[in-house]
């Protein structure tokens, strides 16, 4: 799965776009992100301004595997 098959995805399902950002960047509020860094994919959580990492992950099919498991349960979807 790449980034641009994980936003289809969140879209497809309805979850609103509030919920996640995946330009690596700290949304308007409190959500899940990732981004690539030079250790490879992480997936964070953005709340006042910071990332929190919650996992990192070698491949980018690996982390948007887990970016959506994540987001989809935060949306009571999964």
């Amino acid at each position: 799965m790449s980034l641009a098959d994980l936003i289809t995805t969140l879209r497809n399902a309805g979850i609103p776009d509030v919920l996640y950002v995946t330009d690596g960047g700290l949304g308007g509020g409190e959500c899940y992100g990732i981004e690539h860094s030079n250790q490879g994919w992480m997936i964070y959580y953005s709340e006042r301004g910071r990332k929190t990492p919650l996992s990192l992950h070698p491949d980018e099919t690996a982390a948007c595997q887990a970016m959506l498991a994540l987001v989809m349960r935060a949306a009571g979807k999964a």
